[in-house]
């Protein structure tokens, strides 16, 4: 089998009509036209061929009266492929929504009223180093900045970025470095762009138990939507790390039952930004 190599957008497309079902040549011709692709039989059947050379498809040959039909159909591993790449469209999605975010999460920061000397447990998406950087500079001199890795592949890639910038004041540290810190020894939690069905509840336990009294809690999320949908069954078989995430509508009454005082709670546009403050 040959070596995989990247793959264009017609593999692309076949491997996704393949999902479903098995299909001959002609039919998958025929379908990928639906879609607006008119792809003659020069372009099909070599990208066929390559996708099985592969392991992305695997083929059978149905006898019948006439010309025989050889039926396509996906793999394991060409699902597997899919799905990467599906992964990394909602990756590159992310980064699209943080620039769109930036406006709000930069206000949310200034809103925070972070001093020097104070210490910051971020909590926030990695993925925006520029707007970290403007909040690192507000807590010095003298304050101390706790950035959590809460994507376990990109701990050399912050520690490079940390190392590169000279950021002395910033420590990384991850989710169980957090659940040793003391009781009540953080000023300012951040929580931007980072909110997932997964972790949501450790979030905001964490927040309670290490912000001071005083202390803020400022997140800036989309807001959560309640479904369940066929959507949200297939991303639980298919991408099961890529849960529901946001910020929960009533999420200003659940920490005002749980002693924090709401500063902020704004929504526009489906984003939502608040502040919350620690009261007991």
């Amino acid at each position: 089998m040959a070596s995989p190599r990247p793959l264009g957008s017609l593999q692309q497309s076949i491997l996704l009509l393949l999902w479903s079902d098995e299909y001959y040549g002609l039919e998958i011709q025929r379908r990928l036209r639906f879609q607006g692709k008119n792809v003659g039989p020069g372009q099909l059947y070599p990208a066929l061929r390559r996708l099985e050379e592969q392991g992305y498809i695997s083929s059978r040959e149905v006898v019948r009266v006439g010309a025989n039909r050889v039926y396509y159909s996906i793999t394991e591993m060409g699902k597997n492929t899919v799905v990467d790449t599906l992964m990394e469209v909602m990756y590159n999605f992310r980064y699209i929504s943080l620039s769109y975010l930036r406006p709000f999460l930069e206000e949310a920061a200034e809103r925070a009223g972070i001093q020097p000397g104070e210490t910051v447990l971020d909590l926030s998406s990695p993925l925006m180093e520029k707007l970290r950087m403007k909040i690192i500079e507000k807590n010095q001199p003298g304050g101390r900045y706790l950035l959590v890795n809460t994507v376990p592949d990109f701990a050399g890639l912050l520690s490079e970025w940390i190392a590169s910038e000279e950021l002395d004041s910033v420590e990384l540290i991850d989710r169980e470095d957090v659940e040793r810190l003391q009781d009540e020894s953080v000023d300012t939690v951040l929580t931007f762009y980072n909110v997932f069905e997964l972790n949501f509840d450790w979030v905001i336990q964490q927040s309670l138990r290490l912000l001071r009294v005083g202390g803020k809690l400022v997140m800036c999320d989309i807001e959560a939507r309640e479904e369940d949908t066929i959507r949200d069954d297939i991303y639980r078989i298919y991408m099961p790390g890529h849960s529901k995430s946001g910020i929960h509508e009533t999420l200003n009454e659940d920490l005002e039952g749980r002693g924090m005082k709401t500063l902020v709670y704004e929504k526009k546009r489906g984003l939502i930004t608040g502040i919350f403050q620690k009261e007991k």
